[in-house]
């Protein structure tokens, strides 16, 4: 795919830009674009874990677009370099990087983010293994497969 590596820039910028602006709830829904630097935040705060809501609808939103971005992100990976494992690791390792970048903007930056990242990353893996890979391979499902 010649466009490949094009749309893997503009995708991590996008994913960069989304992570690091102020405000998440300004950026979804007014698509405005802010930035407040913190030149020392605590990295501490990447462990907190009292913060998860998931009856917030918001916060679902949000942890579905995390999932939705990396998967994507993976996919284009994938595509540019045509190597899994590497995709899996280069992917993981941005979206270390973007968490931790976040503490920098004055925003929440949670390794259970980057959980939910990974979870993306995973799924989008199986998915292109199943659809693109193996389009034609029946797939049992069965306890004793597991």
């Amino acid at each position: 795919m010649f466009l490949a590596p094009y749309l893997l820039i503009i995708w991590a910028i996008f994913i960069l830009m989304a992570g690091c602006t102020s405000d998440a709830h300004a950026f979804l829904y007014d698509q405005l674009v802010s930035f407040n630097m913190n030149l020392t935040p605590n990295y501490r705060d990447l462990l907190i874990t009292s913060d998860i809501h998931f009856s917030n609808e918001f916060y679902v939103i949000q942890k579905i677009g995390h999932i939705v971005a990396f998967g994507l992100l993976y996919f284009l990976v994938l595509t540019t370099i045509k190597r899994f494992g590497i995709s899996i690791i280069l992917c993981s390792v941005y979206a270390v990087f973007t968490e931790v970048l976040q503490l920098h903007f004055n925003r929440n930056g949670r390794l259970f983010d980057v959980g939910v990242d990974l979870l993306g990353i995973l799924l989008a893996y199986f998915l292109y293994k199943i659809f693109v890979v193996n389009p034609n391979k029946v797939y049992e499902t069965s306890i004793e497969n597991i």
